[in-house]
């Protein structure tokens, strides 16, 4: 065991105990495994390829007056965002790859209060990579940002969460999936902050859920345990309470994790069918987040960072879908394919 410093305590060491894992391997794997947002591959490549262009709000006045100019600008934009999903699509079934975390920044402000815009400009364009993603059985998900917190005691935060959840909503109707495909489009939020009193924050969230979300969003709206502040003991009870489904994120588990449970992947396995559950009673395909530290963390902050890259597989169900977050991407799932002799 070594001792390390948490951040923000009173200076006293504290000792990290090993974490303890399971020694289950899902293998043969037959669910998706994925990477979010960016290919690392494509983005450098010429002309590069990716769908988070983006700019600042100044930048598009400078165009001219926003409904003349600045509009079409920054849709013009989106519209190549929305055109490079179509060849990332491509691009992963060629390599194997049917798992992908669509960037929230495809359509730059499309939420914003005062420069907003709605996204039918661009729906043929978004069609085109739904007939892909549906054509190939690829997976496509969202993950609105951090700022987007429906547990918040300030208006001015609750408003700016509904319209950017109803943002992602409008992108994914946009796809045009069907079936199966459509319900495993989902969105993935944290609660947020705490604000104080984790109980007020959770009775906010609860009623803001309830009277202020569209239906679409909250079929897609599923909850993550984070790395700061809500374990997963936190959520599970309103997940079930409410009929949304819980996303695992094992690398947030293993730094923020109730006291019942020690880190590593072990002793949150008693979990797994609560939280199974809470996915297939909405006839959702259940997905998971894995990712690993970077070599020598120990402390909270420290452990927050993501590594390059993950040595293992958790000890998840075979048949589900897995996001590995890592920071070398589509690589990193190309080095677990090769680990454990997933596809061809």
């Amino acid at each position: 065991m070594k001792e390390v410093k948490e951040e923000n305590d009173d200076e006293t060491p504290r000792i990290r105990d090993p974490a303890t894992n399971s020694d289950y391997v899902p293998i043969p794997w037959k669910g998706r495994l994925g990477y979010a947002c960016l290919n690392t591959y494509l983005r450098t490549s010429f002309p590069p390829i990716f769908c988070s262009r983006t700019c600042r709000i100044e930048t598009i006045l400078k165009q001219g007056k926003w409904e003349t100019s600045g509009l079409s600008y920054v849709q013009s934009l989106g519209l190549q965002n929305a055109a490079d999903l179509a060849k990332l699509i491509r691009w992963n079934e060629k390599y194997g790859i049917k798992f992908l975390r669509v960037s929230s920044e495809m359509f730059p402000f499309a939420s914003h209060k005062k420069y907003g815009y709605d996204l039918d400009f661009a729906k043929d364009v978004l069609a085109e990579a739904g007939k892909l993603a549906m054509q190939y059985g690829h997976r496509l998900t969202t993950h609105p940002g951090q700022f987007t917190q429906l547990g918040s005691p300030r208006d001015e935060v609750i408003e700016a969460s509904v319209r950017d959840l109803e943002y992602h909503s409008q992108l994914l109707q946009g796809l045009g999936l069907k079936g199966q495909d459509d319900r495993d489009a989902v969105m993935i939020l944290h609660m947020g902050g705490m604000f104080g009193d984790k109980q007020a924050t959770l009775d906010r969230f609860r009623e803001n859920y309830t009277n202020l979300l569209s239906e679409d969003v909250k079929r897609r709206l599923v909850l993550e345990n984070d790395d700061v502040i809500w374990s997963v003991h936190d959520l599970l009870p309103i997940c079930k309470e409410l009929n949304i489904p819980m996303v695992l994120d094992y690398h947030h588990h293993n730094i923020i994790h109730d006291e019942s449970l020690r880190e590593g992947t072990l002793d949150v396995m008693q979990l797994f069918p609560e939280i199974k559950a809470t996915w297939t009673r909405k006839g959702i395909t259940q997905k998971q987040h894995y990712s690993e530290p970077c070599p020598g963390a120990f402390t909270g902050r420290e452990m927050r960072k993501h590594s390059p890259r993950v040595a293992v597989l958790p000890p998840c169900d075979d048949t589900m879908d897995l996001m590995i977050e890592a920071k070398d991407k589509e690589q990193a799932v190309f080095e677990l394919y090769k680990t454990y002799g997933i596809g061809g």
